[in-house]
């Protein structure tokens, strides 16, 4: 696993496609998403893992991205909505 212990830069695969983007060790992958990629599938809710708008899949596990480090995402595929 990754271990990031200040800003640094990331590499996932979103939608089939390898995309860059800098975070925090803290940022969710909620957040790198809309925030960082501009990716706005993903909504936020409730932002504790209640509602599950933030669902997108992971490695096709749905996972709440608002519970997920975006730097757990790092060596997996995520497929998030449009």
């Amino acid at each position: 696993m990754l271990q990031l212990l200040s800003e640094g830069i990331i590499e996932i695969k979103v939608n089939g496609e390898k995309r860059r983007t800098l975070v925090r060790p803290a940022d969710t992958l909620l957040f790198a998403l809309r925030e960082r990629l501009g990716l706005t599938g993903a909504k936020p809710g409730c932002e504790n893992g209640d509602c599950g708008a933030c669902t997108v899949l992971v490695d096709g596990w749905p996972i709440k991205s608002c519970l997920m480090l975006a730097v757990e995402a790092v060596g997996h595929e995520c497929l998030v909505p449009y």
